[in-house]
This record gives structure tokens, C-alpha cells and sequence, in this order.
């Protein structure tokens, strides 16, 4: 009998959304929303024109149902070249729940933790936070031990390796039809390429669930990228460096 093909490498570029009005306010925004600064639009069509002169061809395109991460996938991939890739939007992709600690500053939200954990300041508190002392995510920890509203860790993970898993099985699934690049010159395996835009603590918690070590626990910059690939033999792998400006 013939055998199949091998499954060509899935690359998976994922971005953060561009800077919104609440992130250049210094306001938190999970599940609620605020429009794309002129700077956010200029961010994702820089990274879009970067995709461009790559000639990276995507196959699918996904966001989360938060409109600042479709906004900024329209622009990528009107400035990549590829207007005609549809957007499919999904809630699992969207950014942490902070429940009652929705819209207030982020500095608040940062007081409170180190008050609630008794640290002598919040400059010790986002210290010991970013570099991942704790075995969790003691931000997520706290504050839903505050509001049991705020999405538990386990769970913001669960959805998140989720939207990555429909992603990887529909993209395996049109792997004979999608649009795809070989590098005939290096004889490589053709590979398919994927545009996720999901958000700055959603890519942090990802990044960190596959490699602990590749990001501190901040939010990876707006309009950044990073490249993952998939494998059915060595899963995902992070590629490059992560939360990279294009």
C-alpha cells in the first residue's frame, strides 16, 4: 500500500493585537474593548508590510472575537498583500477575564496584588511577578481569589491550548488545498503558514506554557510577533524570538 505523505510543518505566527486607547492609558482590558490608536494601525501595517517583504503566504487566518484583534488581523493582511484570506474569530483566543478588575488602571490592579500578598511595594510585587518565581501565575492566582469572576489560570490555559488545537487540526485538514511555500532551493518540506492575533497576556501564558523560559510574565509588545511551529513528532516549538517587533 502507498503511504501518505508526511504532514508538512505548520507555522504559526502569532501576534499581538496593535496598541489600543486603553493600553496607552495604562487601563486594563481583558474581555472589554477600546479602539486601535493611530499608532496600533501603524504598528499592524508595519508588521503587515514585514509579512509582505517576507512572502509569507497565509493559508487561514484567526482572531478573537474582541474587534481590536480584527481590526488589527484586516490591516495585517491588507498590508501583506492578502486581502482575500478570510478571518475567523474565536472566543477562545481572547485576552485573560479580570472580572470587577475590568477597565480600572493597571497600576490599581498591581497595588491591590502586592497588598493582598504583603509586599512592602508594588515595584517588589511586579519584580518577583515577571520573573516567574512562583510556580503559577500569581497574578491570575490573586485575583481570583479576590473575584472568583477573574478567570482561574488553569482555565485561561485550557482555552487557549483549545483555539491552538482547532487551529492545528483544521489547518492539517487543508493542508492539500491551502496556499503553501516551498523552498525548492533548500529542498525543504513545503510548509503552511497561519495569522493568529490574540493579545498580550493570552500569547504571554502560551509562550510560557511551552517554554517557561522563553518570556517573562509581561505582555509581549503590540503588533509583535512570534513563530511557532508544529509538528505531529515534537508538537509546538517556539521559533525565533519571541515577541519580536517586525
Amino acid at each position: 500500500p502507498q503511504k501518505d505523505p508526511p504532514m508538512p510543518p505548520l507555522n504559526l505566527s502569532l501576534i499581538r493585537h496593535g496598541q489600543t486607547e486603553y493600553n496607552a492609558a495604562g487601563i486594563v482590558q481583558g474581555w472589554c474593548d477600546s479602539p486601535l490608536t493611530a499608532e496600533g494601525k501603524a504598528g499592524a501595517a508595519q508588521t503587515g508590510n514585514a509579512i509582505a517583504q517576507a512572502q509569507i503566504p497565509f493559508a487561514a487566518a484567526y482572531c478573537s472575537t474582541s474587534p481590536r484583534t480584527a481590526a488589527t488581523a484586516q490591516i495585517i493582511l491588507q498590508h501583506a498583500q492578502q486581502p482575500q484570506v478570510a478571518l475567523t474569530p474565536l472566543d477562545d483566543l481572547r485576552e485573560y477575564h479580570f472580572g470587577s478588575f475590568e477597565r480600572q488602571p493597571s497600576r490599581h490592579i498591581h497595588q491591590t496584588i502586592a497588598q493582598t500578598l504583603g509586599y512592602p511595594s508594588m515595584e517588589d510585587w511586579l519584580a518577583d511577578y515577571r520573573s516567574g518565581k512562583h510556580s503559577n501565575n500569581q497574578l491570575m492566582h490573586t485575583l481570583h481569589r479576590i473575584d472568583p469572576a477573574a478567570e482561574q489560570e488553569s482555565q485561561f490555559l485550557h482555552r487557549l491550548h483549545r483555539a491552538l488545537q482547532h487551529i492545528i487540526t483544521n489547518s492539517l485538514a487543508d493542508s492539500n488545498t491551502g496556499s503553501l511555500k516551498t523552498n525548492e532551493a533548500q529542498n525543504e518540506a513545503p510548509v503552511q503558514n497561519v495569522l493568529i492575533v490574540s493579545h498580550g497576556m493570552a500569547i504571554t501564558a502560551l509562550l510560557r506554557s511551552i517554554n517557561p523560559q522563553a518570556i517573562p510574565y509581561r505582555s509581549v509588545p503590540n503588533a509583535s510577533a512570534t513563530l511557532l511551529r508544529y509538528t505531529p513528532s515534537e508538537g509546538l516549538q517556539i521559533i525565533g524570538e519571541a515577541g519580536k517587533a517586525l
